[in-house]
């Protein structure tokens, strides 16, 4: 561990005075601004648990779900696609509340002996995001984390966390009897449109379904899945796809929103009869 690597890139993202952080289930989330910090030491942290985990991948997901734009988040994936293991949720909280360089390198240090890890082995994160403003800023304070302890990273872009999920598993388990897919996002096209074809085989086609995709990487997804779906065999008009308009995702659309209010989602017309569905903001 070079401490002296650790404290020059940690310089660069300084924690917050009088916040304390906790990672629960949907990991680290809140006001994006206040996340730069936490996301740098979920870097180490998600090295530290490649390590701990014998240079398997882990997952790294920069996303808020169904929050406002204005906030993000953070969690981690395991191997085969889990939530982070929760005795290491407790590490993520010690390594976001540190306060000063020393502490972090001692948190850091009781980590290592406590999961009895060893330096020598490589560790490899991939890291997905979803498409709020936030983001891009966020993914290089992730990657910082990451390189102030030589982890190995793979950014697959804007992604569905059901996406990076996948990917993230089907790394982890290819070349074995397991394996679960091609580890990539066209990959996992592939795979549910090639199930989806074979549940509807021999069916009538069903009637229009209206996506309401939250504004968020939803649309762009569903998008492509149709186009490796094919013609004739799932007929979605996609609502709320408008990933560039700041302030757009998850306002007054979206699951969170249909559940919360008991409302339609702006940008449809309810019809009797007819079907309808929505994402939230990380389509999961």
């Amino acid at each position: 561990m070079d401490s002296s690597k650790i404290e020059i890139l940690s310089a660069k993202h300084p924690r917050p005075e009088d916040i304390t952080y906790t990672y629960g289930t949907a990991g680290f989330r809140m006001k994006a601004e206040l996340l730069d910090s936490v996301i740098f030491r979920v870097g180490l942290l998600a090295v530290l648990r490649s390590k701990a985990l014998n240079g398997k991948f882990v997952g790294i997901m920069i996303t808020a779900s169904h929050n406002a734009e204005p906030d993000n988040g953070v969690k981690l994936v395991e191997p085969l696609g889990e939530m982070l293991l929760q005795s290491w949720e407790g590490y993520g909280t010690a390594l976001a509340n540190a306060t000063s360089p020393s502490s972090l390198l001692a948190v850091l240090s009781t980590i290592k002996l406590q999961e009895g890890i060893d330096w020598t082995v490589p560790a490899r994160v991939v890291i997905g995001r979803d498409t709020r403003p936030s983001g891009p800023a966020l993914l290089e304070s992730c990657i910082d984390g990451i390189l102030a302890l030589e982890g190995e990273f793979t950014d697959i872009g804007l992604v569905t966390t059901p996406q990076l999920h996948y990917v993230v598993r089907s790394l982890n388990t290819q070349g074995t009897p397991e394996a679960y897919g091609v580890p990539t996002v066209e990959g996992y096209y592939e795979k549910l449109a090639a199930a989806f074809a074979k549940i509807v085989k021999g069916k009538p086609t069903a009637n229009q379904l209206t996506l309401d995709a939250a504004n968020g990487i939803g649309a762009p997804a569903l998008k492509r899945f149709l186009e490796v779906l094919g013609p004739d065999v799932l007929d979605v008009k996609i609502a709320n796809s408008d990933t560039e308009t700041r302030g757009k995702l998850n306002h007054n659309c979206g699951a969170d929103y249909v559940k919360l209010y008991q409302e339609k989602p702006e940008g449809t017309e309810m019809i009797p009869n007819a079907r309808y569905a929505s994402f939230d903001g990380d389509a999961d």
